[in-house]
């Protein structure tokens, strides 16, 4: 958290995380695992309700020297807690063309709102003695529990998963409308000065066999309305991409977004891919939730199709419809699909990016290698996230940095290198809606 760079586009937290134990304590080593921008809707302006914390929508008019804008992120990390935190853009430049070209993270802040806690027994140690060891958290993934064309619907679905496999999932409920005389009466310093809350999960379960490290719920904005309700691909040991019910119900656009039942967490409905080499990384298309592609330790790349299927006739029916061997030998621990669903981008622990054309694929099955970046990293690239305009994407990297590249000309080399305030491995990085 000392470590923090963001700006309008992209959040980078590091291994040299920090977290305090109680007021006055001394900061002790936390390592932050991953990271995840709410693709809920935030607004600039911050009050309290009586139990959370409510965030006006971006069409609500923002006040004179209130922030300009405010994201969510959420981390995980070694210590077992999920953590959120509220970034304020209190830049003041009012040309909005020339602040989106500029990096200004000294006009940026970072506060800790929440703390999430993996299991509804555990407690949040108050002082350095109370603190116990505990397995860390090495995987988040967030959506917004809403099908419709409101962006400001729907409740953020937050689900972690510690290394013993232990899942546990959070809802924050819709942020609501609130008029001048809803707000609270506290003044935006006292606000600020408040404690986190600490918060318990919704849901939490056990699932044997996982990887702990590779998960992704299933977002209704892409399944639509299912009766399973919110769905998790998770990566097993034995090779295979589990598909478990969260216990999470999508409200039904058909009967007024009312509340629905669902199937059961825990459930499995379906189990692809056992006995290929462990997963190490999952991309889901952007656009069909039936075409989703597999990075392994063995440096292959399995992509998944259910074909025609629709909604809940997926499960049951994916099939590999191609196999990606040019990372073969070193494993694939960033993979993720362009906001279009045009580009497949790989990176492996070699250092080398691999970039893919799928702009076919949901039609005839076709990728194509298009680009390849050989050794963009001096150390095994960890993660890998594609800005929303689809023509940049970054990395993160065993050697320190995070690096910037434009998908229509990688091998210019980076646009831009953040080369300096890490001082150990970048796991995870992230970039906003």
């Amino acid at each position: 958290q000392d470590d923090a760079a963001a700006d309008d586009t992209a959040g980078i937290l590091s291994d040299s995380g920090r977290r305090d134990l109680s007021s006055g304590q001394e900061k002790e080593p936390c390592p932050i695992f991953a990271l995840e921008f709410s693709p809920c809707r935030q607004n600039p302006q911050q009050i309290m309700t009586s139990a959370t914390t409510s965030i006006l929508p971006r069409s609500v008019p923002v006040t004179p020297g209130a922030d300009s804008g405010v994201y969510r992120i959420l981390t995980s990390s070694a210590d077992g807690f999920i953590r959120s935190f509220k970034i304020s853009d209190k830049s003041n430049q009012k040309n909005e063309e020339e602040k989106s070209r500029v990096l200004d993270a000294s006009a940026l802040s970072l506060n800790l709102k929440e703390i999430m806690l993996m299991s509804s027994k555990s407690e949040y140690p108050k002082s350095k003695e109370d603190s116990v060891i505990s397995l860390g958290s090495a995987c988040l993934s967030v959506v917004r529990n809403y099908v419709g064309e409101d962006e400001d619907a729907g409740d953020e679905i937050s689900a972690a998963l510690r290394l013993d496999g232990h899942f546990a999932i959070w809802r924050r409920e819709q942020q609501k409308r609130l008029t001048a005389s809803g707000t609270s009466s506290d003044s935006p310093m006292e606000l600020e000065k408040r404690q986190p809350l600490i918060v318990k999960p919704s849901v939490e379960f056990q699932v044997k066999g996982t990887t702990g490290t590779t998960m992704i719920l299933q977002s209704p904005q892409l399944t639509g309305f299912s009766k399973h309700g919110i769905v998790m691909m998770v990566g097993m040991l034995d090779g295979s991409i589990l598909f478990v019910c969260t216990g999470v119900a999508i409200p039904d656009s058909r009967k007024c977004n009312e509340a629905s039942q669902c199937s059961a967490k825990e459930t499995v409905l379906d189990r692809v891919g056992s006995g290929n080499s462990i997963p190490m990384s999952l991309a889901t298309h952007p656009f069909f939730h039936l075409i989703f592609a597999v990075g392994r330790k063995d440096g292959t790349i399995d992509v998944y199709s259910s074909g025609n299927c629709r909604n809940d006739e997926v499960y049951g029916n994916f099939n590999r419809i191609h196999r990606l061997l040019h990372h073969a030998g070193s494993a694939v621990r960033a993979l993720s699909f362009t906001p279009d669903g045009s580009l497949l981008i790989s990176g492996c622990d070699d250092g080398h990016i691999y970039i893919h054309d799928t702009s076919s694929l949901h039609q005839n099955g076709s990728i194509r290698l298009v680009a390849a970046i050989l050794k963009a990293h001096r150390g095994f690239i960890l993660s890998l996230s594609v800005l929303p305009d689809c023509k940049r994407f970054l990395t993160s990297s065993a050697d320190r940095t995070v690096k910037v590249w434009n998908a229509g000309t990688p091998n210019n080399g980076p646009l831009h290198t953040f080369d300096g305030g890490h001082d150990d491995l970048i796991w995870n990085v992230s970039c906003s809606s």
